[in-house]
């Protein structure tokens, strides 16, 4: 402790030893009720300086109480009197909290008797902390800040020192509970906290109308300080009516108290009081939270789920969604083999298997799932328990043949059977992938057997066939006879002519079977396909006329499925080909403008997105430039004519023809074309004008924005109207809760890292973006947007010179109004610019500026805050003298003058230290009576 601390002790010795040697005068002493406040002065003031022998001062102070004979009301007044010193002190430091624990605990031992004294909890409030909680309650509304919260932490503090059996009189219980409602609402965070953890002991789960829990409804839902939220999570008792609150904060704004929210699903909720829906939506927040602690309670969950089900994981996997959700299922049960011993984890499965499989009438969801996953987890790091569960890949392919041919027994109309069927057999092809391949025999028994359930098992769903496909291609090492292998298969199916045991292409010209169940089974074969391959699909001739012929044909398909598979089909070729993306571009931007079906709007726009991110715009902007060379000379534009060709004949021209007819385009074979001729000039622009336009489509924006996004982070697209417009997207209250959000988050942490043109977007945008929220009409969500926070984001994401240029234009623009609500917005975020260190000559200019604006506020916190802005930049401007100083001692190689200031700079920092580290006594006595009545409201 600091040295004044111990100065009063040395004059109560002093003075001890005078009274020993000289007693006054029975008529000099002073008043009884003096001698036992000085004695209990000093209890007190032993009190502040530790912990070490708090239980002897507690006895010390009842055994006082006990001698006295003045009565207990003059004791509890002088009690009082000495307690309302730690009340008036705001801040938490450890000599005030020593005092308030030591008054809480004392209280609810006051009336105890020498036998009772010392039991370790109490079931009774006696009369004198009856009269501390009416005392204390009785000022619980002062105006005083510290008072209130001094106030109500001492009601909680005696609330906690009591024991869970104790009881209280009714009357004192409505009273904390009317006040400590009150103090739900108080406008001082540290209250509210106080009031939340007081009101714990006073709520009751079983009233589904408890004002208590709907208070805490509210704090956990609207406060804006997350420290009081997570008060109101930590203390809400759980029931039907909080527990889906409780699940929601594990998506709040703060780490602190998601964490606690994950620690009360962990200490008071069982998995079997949450819905399927829920345990998904906790685990999918917590594991992939940024957060290494709420990422690790939200693993101490899992734990706690497995000891539920006694490690059996399998049995866990049934209360998850493993069919819905497979990638979250896929981390949990990675966690769980991270965190839990290998045999412990795989007991329950090994329980299942007989000779490296489980039977294939015990397949269930869950269990082949889980048996994936150990495979995988094993493969690489534990070969002997691999070898345990994974058996040769020919004895794995008959297993596998073996249960598709049993799962083609089963009736299309029992659906639920079904389903479950083909989750295994995708499943079963996604482990084969991880077996080993090196074996040649075993590859061959596989190639065989995926061309034999291809071709054979007509009722499979479509993505189970591309999954054989793509175990097809993985077992087949030769692209080009794979290639062949499919399209052959795709003949049969489309053309199935007795004896045909060689591809040709008359064939496929000829076919004529393409009713959609078809065409969606080789549609799927072609994704499949494609996705294996890394040749120009251009300059491949059998690919080229698989896509020619039966995904050009799907394109115009009347069927929304087969449809959506051909523009899929389509856009995987034109990534492996710039030729033909070139060539489509075009198509995909006519479908994302005509078309109705959702799923087809959203893939083709991703299309687009990625093939400008694979081959840059510049690539499609020279072919832009040579069409409007050739439409300038009069020629026809020939890549028009080609694709009109193929994809339009005289039997399918109604089609697209009729759906162009509800598009508000004016041209729809020219989606890029005619935007604003005098705005819009390059090809770029009018890129950046339709992705304006599908930012504003609800269908498409989710997409677009991401496609904006993953453009401008890999430097392909860079536009200041774009960025403010993912900004406001990420801020804009109708957003919450959509993936998007995450999206845009990990865009705006590391955007700008080392890239001076990204910088300069978010300067350019930074006006703009304040501008559009600050003049939002009354109905826009956007006036629910805080604008300071707005641009605190957007300088932390600016630094240097960046910082300087936006302090002189925002000055610029608040002296042209500065009582408008843009004006008194930016003058909320001018002090947060950072300025320190930048050019003299810009330095003196905002300097210049502030002082302006000073002149021009009438308001005295703003006032305040602008000068102390002026004070900063002022340190940072160095002097006339200085700077030619500093000139001579940077020709000299020196950097005096800098170096003075520095030790300034500390030696006034060091000042300030010192200052921060006096104390003052506790209880010294004031010159007045200290009464709290004086701050009551």
């Amino acid at each position: 402790m600091a040295p004044k601390r111990k100065q009063p002790a040395k004059r109560r010795r002093k003075t001890d030893s005078t009274e020993k040697v000289q007693e006054p005068p029975v008529k000099d002493d002073p008043k009884p009720e003096n001698r036992l406040l000085s004695k209990m002065k000093n209890i007190m003031d032993s009190v502040q300086k530790g912990y070490t022998h708090q239980a002897k001062n507690i006895e010390k102070l009842w055994e006082l109480k006990q001698a006295t004979e003045e009565g207990d009301d003059i004791f509890f007044n002088n009690f009082w009197y000495l307690l309302q010193h730690a009340c008036l002190i705001s801040a938490r430091e450890a000599p005030t909290e020593r005092v308030i624990q030591f008054c809480c605990k004392f209280a609810i031992r006051a009336d105890l008797d020498r036998e009772t004294f010392t039991d370790a909890e109490v079931s009774q409030t006696g009369p004198f902390a009856v009269k501390l909680f009416s005392t204390a309650l009785k000022y619980h509304n002062a105006n005083n800040k510290a008072v209130r919260f001094r106030l109500c932490q001492i009601v909680n503090s005696v609330l906690t020192a009591l024991g869970g059996d104790a009881e209280i009189d009714e009357d004192l219980f409505n009273q904390i509970y009317t006040c400590m409602l009150e103090r739900l609402k108080d406008k001082v965070p540290g209250v509210r906290v106080q009031a939340v953890n007081t009101l714990n002991r006073l709520q009751d789960p079983s009233d589904p109308d408890c004002p208590v829990i709907k208070g805490y409804h509210t704090i956990m839902k609207t406060d804006g300080v997350a420290e009081v939220r997570r008060a109101a999570v930590k203390a809400i008792a759980v029931n039907s009516m909080s527990l889906l609150p409780i699940i929601e904060r594990t998506r709040d704004t703060n780490p602190g108290v998601r964490r606690a929210a994950y620690e009360v699903l962990v200490e008071k909720i069982s998995i079997r009081a949450m819905k399927i829906s829920y345990r998904m939506k906790v685990l999918e927040s917590g594991l992939r939270d940024r957060s290494a602690a709420v990422k690790e309670a939200c693993i101490s969950l899992i734990k706690k789920w497995v000891s539920y089900y006694n490690n059996d994981i399998i049995k866990l996997l049934k209360a998850l969604d493993v069919e819905g959700k497979v990638d979250l299922c896929g981390e949990v049960v990675t966690e769980i083999l991270n965190h839990v011993h290998i045999d412990s984890a795989s007991e329950c499965l090994l329980s299942r298997i007989e000779n490296k499989v489980i039977p294939t009438d015990q397949l269930t969801c869950e269990s082949v799932f889980y048996w994936r996953c150990i495979v995988a987890h094993t493969s690489t790091n534990q070969p002997d328990m691999y070898e345990q569960i994974m058996p040769t890949l020919s004895e794995y392919s008959h297993y596998l043949k073996d249960y598709v041919v049993k799962a083609s027994s089963i009736s299309s109309e029992d659906y639920d059977a079904h389903y479950q069927a083909s989750y295994v057999i995708q499943e079963l092809i996604k482990m084969a992938k991880l077996a080993d391949m090196s074996d040649e025999a075993g590859r061959k028994n596989l190639i065989t057997v995926t061309k034999f359930i291809i071709c054979e098992r007509k009722s499979l769903f479509k993505s189970s066939i591309e999954r054989l496909v793509e175990l097809y291609c993985l077992a087949e090492m030769n692209e080009q006879t794979r290639i062949k292998t499919v399209a052959e298969i795709i003949t049969d199916i489309r053309n199935p002519l007795e004896g045909a045991t060689q591809f040709n292409l008359d064939q496929i010209e000829s076919c004529e079977k393409n009713d959609p169940v078809t065409m969606i089974r080789c549609l799927t074969m072609v994704s499949g396909l494609i996705q294996g391959v890394k040749c120009d699909v251009a300059f491949d001739p059998t690919l080229t006329v698989l896509l020619d012929d039966l995904v050009m044909t799907g394109v115009v398909s009347h069927n929304e499925i087969v449809r959506h598979l051909s523009i899929k089909s389509l856009g995987l070729s034109c990534i492996l080909s710039k030729t033909l993306a070139k060539k489509y571009l075009v198509l995909f931007l006519q479908i994302v403008m005509v078309d109705n079906y959702a799923e087809i709007l959203e893939t083709s726009l991703k299309i687009i997105f990625d093939l400008f991110l694979v081959f840059g715009i510049e690539a499609f902007a020279e072919e832009d430039k040579k069409e409007q060379k050739k439409e300038q000379n009069g020629e026809q534009d020939t890549m028009s004519e080609n694709s009109q060709s193929t994809l339009i004949d005289s039997s399918q021209e109604d089609i697209l023809s009729s759906k162009l007819e509800n598009t508000k385009i004016e041209d729809p074979e020219n989606p890029l074309g005619e935007v604003d001729k005098k705005e819009v000039d390059s090809f770029a622009d009018r890129i950046i004008a339709r992705f304006k336009e599908f930012l504003d489509d609800e269908v498409l924006q989710s997409v677009a924005a991401e496609g904006i996004a993953k453009l401008m982070y890999n430097r392909r697209l860079v536009d200041a109207q774009l960025f403010s417009r993912l900004l406001l997207l990420w801020y804009n209250p109708t957003t919450e809760g959509d993936p998007l959000r995450h999206c845009l988050g990990m865009f705006f942490s590391t955007l700008g890292a080392g890239n001076d043109e990204l910088l300069d977007v978010v300067e350019q945008a930074f006006f703009p973006t304040l501008e559009t929220i600050c003049d939002a009409p009354h109905t826009s969500p956007l006036l629910e947007i805080n604008p300071a926070n707005v641009a605190e984001l957007l300088l932390s994401l600016l630094r240097g010179r960046h910082h300087e240029q936006i302090a002189i234009k925002m000055c610029n623009e608040i002296l042209v109004s500065p009582t408008s609500p843009y004006g008194r917005c930016l003058i909320k975020v001018l002090p947060h610019c950072g300025v320190a260190g930048g050019d003299q000559t810009n330095l003196k200019l905002i300097n210049s500026l502030v002082e302006q604006i000073i002149d021009e506020v009438n308001h005295v916190s703003t006032k305040r805050s602008l000068s102390s802005f002026s004070v900063r930049i002022s340190s940072f401007i160095t002097p006339p003298v200085e700077e030619e100083q500093d000139k001579e001692n940077q020709e000299n190689g020196g950097n005096g003058g800098s170096k003075e200031i520095l030790d300034k700079l500390s030696q006034s920092t060091q000042g300030s230290d010192r200052s921060s580290t006096r104390r003052k006594a506790l209880f010294a006595t004031p010159s007045q009576p200290l009464d709290l009545l004086d701050t009551i409201t």
